[in-house]
């Protein structure tokens, strides 16, 4: 059963114990994506109490995937976050991945050393060692290559730092393809570009790396540490960063250069992410604002009111809603909940 309350102008879902059901197909009627020209306009329509870490899209249209180490990965509706099964059962992933065509999912566990690869819908997998610290992983656009972070840490190290980190590239069969270049020790974070050809790799506590996916080569080691998550603008020209020190980055995928960098008003962003279009980016993070930006000057279209830590910001495939995971403090564990924002009267699929 689900309860509804209703507090004008959003309404707040309760979700209580309940067999979960397939949802029914969604009835097509007009999105009206947030872009630079109605962004002002964005409000939140939906909030439904939920302790969430990481919003996924996929794995096919109109669905995302909701997880946190405390509870099982979670397919549900983007339009009223339904839920529609369970990904993973049994298992609590602290990273997970998905391919382009929702077919593959990879995860990592707590105190694991390597990922699981499987079918979504199947139950064929094979597992990939690392070994020490696995970091993020990401799919390439053609399914064919998984990027998998590595960090190791120096024994008795005195400084944070100390140690190294890389990124592997294995295939489809967990045969690994080759290893990058090394760089300083930190959580790394590889993001494919949209077309395959280039991979970022961010790292909390150094600079992000562009390599070319198809010989491995370092072509650019971008010129400021310490970022939390790196997206590209989807025609791979501009790859945005948000850093630890608040501030937000545009930069030149083809030559490394710095374009635009803006304080946010955060003490520390967390998350950035890209409309399809590419018209608009949103980011978030501790103690400030959601903000929605033009991908021109980097100057902003709106603020969104927000509580002390919002850990995630994610456009829905379609464009027409910005979801959002939040907690009332640092490290999250009160007030957590999921909150859809959109354009009144263009939430519809």
């Amino acid at each position: 059963m689900t309860r509804f309350c209703l507090i004008s102008p959003v309404a707040v879902l309760a979700f209580v114990s309940a067999p979960v059901i397939a949802a029914p197909a969604p009835k097509e009627v007009p999105v009206t994506p947030i872009s630079a020209e109605n962004a002002g306009q964005v409000k939140p329509i939906l909030e439904v109490p939920k302790t969430v870490n990481r919003i996924v899209r996929g794995p096919n249209r109109g669905a995302l995937i909701l997880y946190d180490r405390s509870a099982a990965a979670e397919v549900v509706d983007d339009i009223t976050l339904r839920p529609i099964r369970k990904l993973l059962k049994d298992h609590r992933p602290t990273d997970l991945a998905i391919s382009l065509d929702g077919k593959l999912v990879a995860f990592m566990e707590r105190n694991s050393s390597g990922y699981t690869v499987r079918e979504t819908d199947g139950d064929k997998s094979f597992e990939i060692e690392i070994g020490g610290n696995p970091g993020y992983a990401a799919f390439s656009p053609d399914g064919k290559l998984l990027a998998i972070g590595f960090t190791h840490w120096a024994q008795n190290a005195g400084n944070a730092g100390e140690g190294y980190s890389d990124t592997r590239l294995y295939d489809l069969k967990g045969k690994l393809v080759r290893t990058l270049e090394k760089t300083g020790a930190g959580a790394v974070h590889p993001v494919f570009s949209p077309d395959g050809k280039t991979l970022a790799v961010g790292n909390r506590n150094y600079e992000t790396q562009l390599f070319d996916v198809a010989t491995g080569k370092l072509l650019h080691k971008l010129d400021r540490r310490m970022t939390q998550e790196v997206a590209f603008r989807p025609d791979g020209k501009v790859l945005a960063e948000g850093y630890v020190d608040g501030t937000v980055g545009f930069w030149d995928v083809a030559t490394g250069k710095l374009l635009h960098s803006e304080a946010s008003g955060c003490k520390e962003i967390y998350s950035v992410d890209w409309s399809p279009k590419g018209d608009v980016l949103a980011t978030s993070g501790r103690e400030g604002k959601i903000i929605l930006w033009e991908p021109g000057k980097l100057t902003k279209l709106k603020e969104l009111d927000a509580p002390f830590w919002v850990i995630q910001v994610r456009f829905t495939a379609d464009g027409g809603r910005l979801l959002t995971s939040s907690a009332a403090d640092y490290g999250g564990p009160a007030d957590r909940k999921v909150v859809i924002w959109s354009v009144p009267g263009g939430a519809g699929r």
